[in-house]
C-alpha cells in the first residue's frame, strides 16, 4: 500500500510545474485515441455486455439442431424465423405459412389469396409441461418449411426430447399438403407427447363426414370436410381430407418415432353448376389426391416434390452485396422469388398428356418481347417487407402482374418454370426483340456483379451473363454458353464489331456507351441478323463506357463514401485535427506575441522552499 502511495507523490511531482503544449498535445492525443478504441469495449465488459450467457441444454440442442442449416441460410438459399420472411410453402394450387394458427389458402386471380377456415397442422407438446427451444427453416430449393423443437422437463433436463416437423405443398401432386413428424427421445424413460391438430376453424355452413382409405397397412380413417368460400357471387366450393390421428403418442428410451401426414384439397368455382354433382366431384378429387400420394413410397414422394423444385432454381441470379441505403441484396430476391414461385403451379411436371406439355413447351419457347418494362431490380413496389402472409401475397401479386403487363405473358403460361425465367430477365433489363437477346441497361447503373446463371434461349440453349466491375472501375461483360443446339454469336453495343462466337467458355465483351443510349449487349443464332443490327440500331457514336467513380463504388461496398470506414472514425479524426491546430495556433500565439518576459506558474510550496 506504501508503495501504491509513492508512486501516485512521483506522478504528482512529475507534473508540478510547467508542462509543455507539445506535450498536452501528444497527451491529449493519446487519451482521446485511447477513449476511442478501449472505451467502448471497457465500458461493456464494466456492464457485462460482452459476456455471453452459458447455453442452456435446449438452447444446446436447437444450436445443433441447426448446424445442418447453417450453410442454407447463409448462402440464402433459405431463411430462419426472425430474419424477417415468413415460413411459408406452396406450390400454385394450395399454399400456407407454417405457425400455430396456419390455415390452407387457395387460388384467387393470380394468388394464393383466398382463406379456407381449415388448419391442417400438426403441433406437438411434452405432456406434463416444460420448457421448449423452436427454430423454423424455409427451404427454397426443396420447397419446404422444417420447425425444429426441443422439449425439456425435469425427466429431460440434460436430454430434451427433440421434435422435427417437415411441411409441404407438393409441387406435382398439387392437391397434396405432406406433413412428416420426427420424434427422438435420447432420455432413459417413456416420452408422451400431445398432438394437437385444430382443423375446422369456423367455417360456417362446412359439412364433416369420416372415411376410410384404403392404403398402406389397411384402411386408414380419414375426416372429410366440404365448404364453400369467397365472397357473394364468386363462391368457390373446397373439399378437404385430413387423416385421423390419436391424441398422444408414446416414444420408447432412445429410440425415434415419425408421424406421417397426408392432406388433400380440391376446389371448384360454383358458378352454374349443379351443387350436389359439383359436392360430389370435389370430395372425389381430394380423395384421389391422398390415395395417390399414398400409393408412391414416401421417399419417391418427397424426391419427387424436391426434384421438381431444384429443376426450378437451375435458372437464377447472382448478385455482389451491396451496403447502399435500400439497396436489394441476394437474400430478399432469392425469398421473393420462392414466394412468387410458391404462387405458381408446375405445370410440366404435373401434365401427363403429351399434346399438353408440347403446348406449354410452345409457351417456354416464345419469350418474344419478354422483358419491356423498367428493370424489376429498381423497382421499389417489388421490394416490400415479406413479414407477414398478406404482405407475401401483394408482392406476389404485383410481380405477377408486372410481368404479365411487359410482354412475358406467354412465359407465365407455361406456369412456374416460365414465371422464374421472366423474373431472371427482368431484373437486370435482358430483353427477348426480334429474333435476339438484348441487355437494356445503362452503363452507369452497372456498377455491382452480376450473374445470369441457365437463361432459357428457346428449348435447347442457355445463357449465362455475367457483369463484373474490374480494377480499373470499368464494368465488363463475360457470356458463355450452358448448352446449345446450333451456334450463338454476340456483340456489345453499336455491333460495330464483327459478331463473336460463343461456347462453353466465357467470352469478355467491354461496356460500351452510345449516343444516343442502346442496349450494351446482343445475342442471337442468326449471324445474318446479327451482321445487319449495325445497319439499324443507328448511332451518331460509340464508345468505351467511363469508369465508375470511386465512391459510388464505395457506396455499395461498404456504405460509406471513404474506403469504408464509419462516420464516426472520421468525425474523431476531423476534431483530432481541429485540436492539433488549436493547440499549434497556442504556441505560435505564445511564441511570437505573448512577449519575453513569460514565468514559470509556481505554487506555493515553491516558495516555501526558496525560503528556507
Amino acid at each position: 500500500m506504501s508503495d501504491l502511495v509513492e508512486f501516485g507523490r512521483r506522478l504528482k511531482r512529475s507534473l508540478d510545474g510547467n508542462i509543455s503544449y507539445r506535450k498536452a498535445a501528444a497527451l491529449t492525443l493519446f487519451i482521446l485515441v485511447f477513449l476511442f478504441y478501449v472505451g467502448p469495449g471497457f465500458v461493456r465488459w464494466m456492464l457485462g455486455m460482452g459476456q455471453v450467457a452459458p447455453l442452456t441444454p435446449l438452447s444446446a440442442c436447437l444450436a445443433r439442431k441447426m448446424i445442418r442449416y447453417q450453410d442454407l441460410v447463409t448462402k440464402y438459399n433459405g431463411h430462419r424465423d426472425g430474419d424477417m420472411f415468413v415460413p411459408y410453402t406452396g406450390n400454385g394450387y394450395l399454399g400456407l405459412s407454417v405457425s400455430a394458427e396456419s390455415q390452407i389458402y387457395i387460388k384467387n386471380r393470380r394468388s394464393l389469396s383466398l382463406p379456407v377456415d381449415f388448419k391442417p397442422l400438426v403441433h406437438l407438446f411434452l405432456e406434463g409441461g416444460g420448457d421448449s427451444e423452436t427454430a423454423q427453416v424455409t427451404d427454397y430449393l426443396e420447397g419446404t418449411v422444417t420447425s425444429l423443437q426441443c422439449l425439456g422437463g425435469d425427466e429431460w433436463t440434460t436430454d430434451p426430447v427433440t421434435v422435427t416437423s417437415t411441411v409441404l405443398a407438393h409441387r406435382i401432386l398439387s392437391g397434396v399438403l405432406i406433413q412428416e413428424v420426427k420424434i427422438h427421445n435420447p432420455g432413459k424413460k417413456v416420452a408422451q407427447l400431445s398432438l394437437e391438430k385444430l382443423g375446422i376453424a369456423q367455417w360456417e355452413g362446412a359439412t364433416s363426414q369420416t372415411k376410410v382409405i384404403e392404403h398402406g397397412e389397411g384402411g386408414q380413417r380419414y375426416t372429410l370436410v366440404t365448404g364453400e368460400v369467397g365472397p357473394e357471387g364468386r363462391r368457390t366450393l373446397v373439399s378437404v381430407v385430413s387423416k385421423k390421428l390419436d391424441s398422444t403418442v408414446e416414444v420408447q428410451p432412445r429410440m425415434t418415432a415419425s408421424i406421417k401426414i397426408i392432406t388433400g384439397v380440391s376446389y371448384h368455382e360454383i358458378g352454374e353448376a349443379d351443387p350436389a354433382k359439383l359436392k360430389e366431384e370435389v370430395e372425389k378429387e381430394a380423395m384421389e389426391g391422398v390415395k395417390a400420394a399414398a400409393a408412391m413410397t414416401w421417399q419417391s414422394l418427397l424426391d419427387s416434390h424436391s426434384q421438381a423444385w431444384r429443376s426450378l432454381w437451375t435458372t437464377g441470379l447472382g448478385i455482389s452485396w451491396s451496403y447502399a441505403d435500400g439497396a436489394v441484396n441476394g437474400d430478399r430476391i432469392n425469398a421473393t422469388i420462392y414466394y412468387v414461385l410458391s404462387q405458381s403451379s408446375s405445370l410440366l411436371h404435373e401434365q401427363t398428356s403429351q399434346a399438353k406439355r408440347t403446348e406449354l413447351q410452345g409457351y417456354l419457347s416464345y419469350a418474344e418481347g419478354c422483358y419491356t418494362g423498367v428493370r424489376t431490380l429498381q423497382a421499389k413496389n417489388l421490394w416490400t417487407p415479406l413479414t407477414t402472409v398478406s404482405q407475401v401475397l401483394n408482392v406476389a401479386n404485383m410481380w405477377l402482374l408486372t410481368l404479365e403487363k411487359n410482354g412475358c405473358h406467354n412465359l407465365l403460361k407455361a406456369g412456374a418454370d416460365g414465371v422464374v425465367q421472366a423474373m431472371v430477365l427482368s431484373l437486370p433489363g435482358l430483353k427477348f426483340s426480334n429474333q435476339h437477346l438484348e441487355l437494356d441497361v445503362h452503363p452507369r447503373e452497372l456498377h455491382r456483379d452480376i450473374m445470369l446463371r441457365r437463361v432459357n434461349y428457346g428449348n435447347e440453349t442457355h445463357v449465362n451473363v455475367t457483369i463484373s466491375v474490374m480494377d480499373d472501375n470499368r464494368a465488363a461483360l463475360f457470356v458463355s454458353l450452358d448448352k446449345r443446339n446450333r451456334d450463338y454469336y454476340a456483340c456489345d453495343a453499336g455491333c460495330l464489331d464483327p459478331p463473336v462466337k460463343l461456347g462453353l467458355v466465357p467470352v469478355q465483351f467491354p461496356v460500351k456507351l452510345t449516343d444516343p443510349v442502346t442496349a450494351i449487349l446482343y445475342i442471337t443464332a442468326d449471324h445474318e441478323h446479327m451482321i445487319d443490327l449495325k445497319h439499324t440500331i443507328h448511332v451518331k457514336e460509340v464508345a468505351e463506357a467511363p469508369a465508375h467513380e470511386l465512391h459510388v463504388l464505395e457506396l455499395h461496398r461498404s456504405g460509406g463514401r471513404y474506403g469504408g470506414l464509419p462516420a464516426s472514425f472520421w468525425f474523431f479524426i476531423g476534431a483530432l485535427i481541429i485540436v492539433f491546430h488549436l493547440f499549434l495556433f497556442k504556441i505560435i500565439f505564445n511564441e511570437y506575441c505573448a512577449g519575453q518576459d513569460r514565468q514559470r506558474s509556481r505554487k506555493f510550496s515553491d516558495y516555501q522552499k526558496t525560503q528556507t
